[in-house]
C-alpha cells in the first residue's frame, strides 16, 4: 500500500503560495558557492529589502483577510526579535507537513534556495516528519521533475552529514529535534570538532543561512530554545502549527471552522460513560489537582434547565452548596483541605476522596465499560467499512502502564484483562462472529509505551508484542499498519502517541484516565481527525458519512464540548502570552523576622524555650471494644447499586467557532459485576492502618457483607470513613505525649514572600508583618498587637508542626502574656506562655480531622506545661477575656 497525494487541493496550494509570494521579486541566482572562514558552502541569499518584504507580506495578508504587519520583526504581542519569521496556521489533520515540504520545493523552484532545516520539539514528531518525507518523495519527484533532493536526520555522531549539508548544491533538508540543538557545553552542536577542521557543527550550518521550518513552534518559545534557533543564523523561520502561542506575521490561516465546513477533517462524536445522576444525593469526584492548592471536581449543579453534572475548581474553604448553585444535598458542606501532592480532597463532613474516587461508582468500572464500548464501536464500523476496503483502528490512552501490563512479568493489568474479556465476548456474538474467527486479543493488539532520551528510543518488554516491533509498525510503517493483511487493529499507549503521531484510519479514541483526561482535547482528537484512506491509499472524499471519529470519554459529551470550546478560544492569536503577562500583578511583600528579637530578646528566648521542644506519642487500642464500636456504626451503612449512563453526542461548529452538541442516544443501566471481587478488606486495612483480621471482624460483626457485594467501591469508601472515625476517636482518648531531646530550631522563622493585601503590620510580633488567612485573623492580630498585657506573639510558621496519628498539625499562635498588666491567680510566674488555635465559629463546627488534631495538641502542650486552647470567638473590645480566656482586673 502507498499513500496517494492530491496535488490540486486548493487550500494546500493557497498555504504554499502564501509563503512563497512573500519573497516575490527575489532573483533565482542558482548555485553560488561561498568561500568563508568555515570552508566552502552553498548558502541561501536574500536580495529583497525589508520594505519589499513588508509590502509583499501585507499583500498576502490582504488576500487572506489577515491582520496587517507593520514591523516584520515584531510579534503580534509586541515582542521584538532579530529573526525574520512568518506564521502559517493550519488545523490539525489537514496536511501541515505536506504543505511545508511542498513549500520547500517551491522555494527552490522559484528562488533557487537549497538549504532547509526542519526543527521539531520531540522525537515522536520527528518520526512523523521523516515518514511523510519518505511517503511524499515519489509524489514530489513527479510534480517537480525529480529535483536534486537529499534529506537527513541530524546525528551528532555522523558529522559527515553536516559537511555535505554545507557544501552540497542539491536541495538539502536536515530534520533535527530541538533538544539536539539547545545550547549547552555538552552539546556536540556547539563544540569544535577535528572532522570539521576545528569548526563547530553550528558554524557550518549557520554559514548556509538555512530556512528554518519550525514544526509546532509554541513548544520552542523558551529563551534557551530561541537562542539555539538564532545561533543557526536562518534566512527566515517558517512557523507551522494549529495552536500558535505567539503570532509572527501570519500569512495563512485554515481555522477549525474552515476545516470542518469544508469537510477536510472527520466529524467528531463523543460516547460518554459516566455515573448515572441521582440529584437527591451528594456526589463529588476529584478530577485533577494543581498548585495553590486547588482541585477540579465533578459535582451536580443547579442550572436553568434543572440539575446537571458539572465541574468546578475549588480551594480549601469553598462552599459546595455555592459551587452547586444551591442544591440541597450540598448544604453546609465545605472543602476542608486539599492535598495536591497526594491528590486527596477532604470535605467538612470528614469525607476524604482520592483522585478519581467518588462516593458511588469506582473508576475501574467506568474504564472497563469504556473499553467494552470502544470494542463494540470498532466492530460495528469494521462490519460497515470492510466491503469498501477501509481498515478500522482504535487507539487507547491508558492512565498507568501497570494497569495494562501488571507490576511483574507474570501478571497482567486490569485494563488488558478488560479488553480481552470484551473482545472475546463480543466476537462470539452472531453479529460479529466472522470478523475475527481465528484471532485472539493478542493477535489484534499492539502496545507502545516507549520513552525517549536524547533522541534514543528506550523500550520495555511487552507481554503482547515486543515494543521494538510495535514501534516500527506504529511509528514508522503506517502503510503496513493500514493493510488489511496486518492483524493489529487496537493500539494501546500511555503518552508516547499523544503528540506528533496520527493515523488516518483511527476511528475510535478511548481515554482511560483515572481522572478526566488531562490531555488537551485538540491534541487528543488530532491523533485520528485526518480523513481515512482505502486500501489503495486514496482518501475518502470530504463529506463522506464514514468520516467520523468517536471519542469514548469518562465525561459527558456536553462537558467534552465545553472543554474543546475553551481550547479553541484560548488558542486564538497570542492569547496565552497575553494572559501570562497579565496574570496577577497584585503587590507582593516579604514578611521578615526581626533579628533583634530572635537573637537578643529575653522574652522571645523564654517563649521559644517553652514551645520548641518536640514530642513523640504512644497510644493503646482495646481491639474488642474498637471492633464492637466500629461494627455498630458500620451496621447503619447502606449503598446503592452502581449505575452507568452511556450516551452519544455529535459535535459541530458554527460560523462563530462555537461548538454545538446534538444528543443522539442515551441509556442507563445497572452494572453487573463479573469476575473476581475486589480485595476490599486489604484496601480498608491499608487505608485505616488496622490489620486485615480486625477489618474482617468489623465487617462480619456489622452484618453488612450484602452491602459490600452490592457495590464494593461505594462500600469501601463508606466503611473506610466509618472505621477511621471510630479508630481515631479511640486513639485520641488513649494518646500520651512525651518530650524527646530534639526541638524546633529558630531558623524555621524565615522570610516569606506573599501578597501584601494578606498581611498586617505589627510591632509586638517576631515578624514585622503577620500573614492572615481571614478577616478574623486580621482582627485577632491587631488586638494582640494593641493589648498592653501581651508582651510578644508569633503567627507560627508552617514548619512548626506537631505529630498526630492523622498527620502533622500546625497551630496558629504563640503568645507571651505579661502578668504585670493582667492578673491570673493560678499563674506560676509573672509571664504566661500560651498557644492558641483560632477558629471563628463554635467548637461544634470543627470538621472531624480538625477536632482530632486539636485534642492531640492539648496532650502535646500538657507535656510541655504550656497552656493550649481553642479560640472560637471574641469581642473586639475585650481580647483578653474572650480570646485568651484570661481573667483580667476589672479596673
Amino acid at each position: 500500500m502507498e499513500f496517494e497525494f492530491d496535488p490540486d487541493l486548493e487550500y494546500q496550494q493557497e498555504a504554499v503560495d502564501a509563503v512563497t509570494d512573500v519573497f516575490d521579486g527575489q532573483p533565482n541566482v542558482g548555485e553560488q558557492p561561498a568561500f568563508g572562514t568555515h570552508g566552502t558552502s552553498v548558502p541561501n541569499e536574500l536580495a529583497l529589502s525589508e520594505e519589499q518584504l513588508t509590502a509583499n507580506t501585507r499583500k498576502v495578508q490582504r488576500r487572506h483577510d489577515l491582520a496587517q504587519s507593520d514591523d516584520l520583526y515584531r510579534a503580534a504581542d509586541g515582542e521584538t526579535t532579530d529573526l525574520l519569521s512568518f506564521s502559517v496556521d493550519m488545523e490539525t489533520g489537514t496536511g501541515k507537513t505536506y504543505v511545508y515540504l511542498r513549500t520547500i520545493h517551491e522555494l527552490y523552484r522559484r528562488y533557487g534556495w537549497r538549504k532547509f532545516l526542519i526543527v521539531v520539539p520531540s522525537v515522536a514528531i520527528r518520526e512523523g516528519v521523516v515518514k511523510t518525507i519518505q511517503q511524499t518523495r515519489a509524489h514530489f519527484d513527479s510534480l517537480y521533475s525529480r529535483p536534486p533532493f537529499n534529506w537527513t536526520e541530524y546525528d551528532s555522531s555522523t558529522l559527515s552529514d553536516v559537511i555535505r549539508f554545507g557544501s552540497s548544491s542539491q536541495i538539502e533538508v536536515m530534520v533535527m529535534t530541538l533538544q539536539s540543538i539547545n545550547r549547552s557545553d555538552e552539546n556536540v552542536m556547539f563544540r569544535p570538532h577535528d572532522k570539521l577542521n576545528g569548526d563547530r557543527p553550528v558554524d557550518r550550518i549557520a554559514a548556509t543561512n538555512p530556512i528554518a521550518v519550525l514544526d509546532e513552534p509554541q513548544n520552542m518559545e523558551g529563551e534557551k530554545s530561541k537562542a539555539a534557533i538564532s545561533a543557526l543564523d536562518p534566512l527566515c523561520t517558517l512557523r507551522y502549527s494549529a495552536t500558535h502561542r505567539r503570532i509572527r506575521n501570519k500569512v495563512y490561516e485554515l481555522s477549525p471552522v474552515d476545516a470542518h465546513d469544508k469537510g477536510l477533517v472527520k466529524t467528531i462524536e463523543v460516547l460518554s460513560v459516566v455515573q448515572d445522576e441521582d440529584f437527591d444525593k451528594r456526589y463529588v469526584r476529584p478530577l485533577s489537582f494543581d498548585a495553590g492548592p486547588k482541585a477540579r471536581i465533578e459535582l451536580y449543579k443547579d442550572r436553568s434547565t434543572g440539575a446537571q453534572l458539572g465541574k468546578k475548581t475549588v480551594r480549601a474553604g469553598d462552599s459546595l452548596y455555592a459551587a452547586s448553585n444551591g442544591l440541597p444535598p450540598y448544604e453546609g458542606v465545605e472543602v476542608a483541605s486539599i492535598d495536591a501532592r497526594h491528590e486527596v480532597i477532604e470535605l467538612s463532613d470528614g469525607t476524604r476522596l482520592h483522585s478519581g474516587e467518588s462516593t458511588d461508582t469506582d473508576i475501574e468500572t467506568i474504564q472497563h465499560r469504556q473499553i467494552r464500548e470502544t470494542v463494540r464501536e470498532h466492530f460495528e464500523k469494521a462490519l460497515d467499512y470492510r466491503r469498501d476496503g477501509i481498515k478500522v483502528l482504535s487507539l487507547f490512552f491508558i492512565d498507568r502502564i501497570d494497569n495494562f501490563r501488571g507490576r511483574s512479568g507474570d501478571e497482567t493489568g486490569h485494563l488488558w484483562e478488560a479488553f480481552c474479556e470484551a473482545f472475546t465476548e463480543l466476537k462470539a456474538e452472531d453479529r460479529y462472529s466472522d470478523l475475527f474467527p481465528d484471532q485472539s486479543p493478542e493477535d489484534v493488539a499492539g502496545a507502545y509505551f516507549a520513552t525517549t532520551t536524547s533522541g534514543d528510543i528506550k523500550v520495555r518488554e511487552s507481554s503482547i508484542r515486543d515494543d521494538v516491533e510495535s514501534y516500527e509498525l506504529i511509528m514508522r510503517d503506517k502503510e503496513t499498519l493500514l493493510s488489511a493483511d496486518e492483524p493489529t487493529q487496537f493500539i494501546f499507549s500511555h503518552s508516547a502517541l499523544q503528540e506528533g503521531w496520527d493515523n488516518p484510519n483511527v476511528f475510535q479514541i478511548c481515554t482511560l484516565n483515572n481522572t478526566v483526561s488531562s490531555v488537551k482535547k485538540r491534541q487528543e482528537i488530532g491523533r485520528g481527525v485526518r480523513l481515512p484512506v482505502y486500501q489503495d491509499g486514496t482518501r475518502l472524499p470530504p463529506g463522506d458519512r464514514r468520516n467520523r471519529l468517536t471519542v469514548i470519554a469518562n465525561e459527558s459529551y456536553a462537558d467534552y464540548a465545553d472543554d474543546l470550546q475553551a481550547e479553541y478560544s484560548s488558542a486564538t492569536d497570542y492569547g496565552d502570552d497575553m494572559r501570562a503577562q497579565t496574570n496577577d500583578h497584585r503587590d507582593r511583600t516579604v514578611v521578615t523576622p526581626r533579628t533583634e528579637v530572635v537573637d537578643e530578646s529575653p522574652a522571645f528566648a523564654r517563649l521559644w524555650e517553652r514551645i520548641a521542644p518536640k514530642t513523640t506519642y504512644t497510644t493503646a487500642i482495646d481491639s474488642p471494644a474498637l471492633v464492637a464500636s466500629a461494627a455498630a456504626e458500620l451496621a447503619g451503612v447502606t449503598v446503592d447499586e452502581p449505575r452507568l449512563r452511556v450516551s452519544r453526542g455529535e459535535l459541530s461548529m458554527d460560523d462563530g467557532a462555537d461548538i454545538e452538541t446534538v444528543g443522539i442516544a442515551s441509556q442507563v443501566e445497572s452494572v453487573d459485576r463479573d469476575g473476581p471481587l475486589p480485595d476490599v478488606v486489604s484496601h480498608i486495612a491499608a487505608e485505616t492502618g488496622l490489620t486485615k483480621q480486625t477489618v474482617a471482624e468489623i465487617i462480619l460483626e456489622s452484618e453488612t457483607v450484602d452491602q459490600l457485594l452490592k457495590n464494593p467501591h461505594a462500600y469501601r469508601v463508606a466503611a473506610r470513613e466509618t472505621i477511621d472515625a471510630v479508630k481515631t476517636e479511640y486513639v485520641v482518648e488513649h494518646i500520651d505525649y512525651e518530650r524527646i531531646g530534639d526541638a524546633h530550631p529558630t531558623d524555621i522563622l524565615s522570610e516569606v514572600e506573599t501578597y501584601a493585601e494578606n498581611t498586617v503590620s505589627v510591632d509586638k510580633s517576631v515578624y514585622d508583618k503577620v500573614i492572615c488567612d481571614s478577616e478574623g485573623e486580621r482582627r485577632f492580630a491587631r488586638r494582640l498587637d494593641r493589648d498592653d498585657s501581651v508582651a510578644l506573639f508569633i503567627k507560627l510558621p508552617r514548619e512548626y508542626q506537631l505529630p498526630t496519628p492523622i498527620g502533622p498539625y500546625n497551630p496558629d499562635w504563640a503568645v507571651l502574656f505579661d502578668k504585670e498588666t493582667a492578673v491570673r491567680a493560678d499563674a506560676e510566674d509573672r509571664r504566661l506562655y500560651l498557644i492558641r488555635e483560632t477558629k471563628f465559629g463554635t467548637e461544634d463546627d470543627l470538621r472531624p480531622s480538625e477536632a482530632t488534631k486539636i485534642e492531640c495538641a492539648r496532650a502535646h502542650y500538657d507535656a510541655l506545661n504550656v497552656d493550649f486552647d481553642l479560640a472560637t470567638d471574641f469581642r473586639d473590645d475585650d481580647i483578653i477575656e474572650d480570646v485568651l480566656n484570661i481573667d483580667v482586673d476589672a479596673e
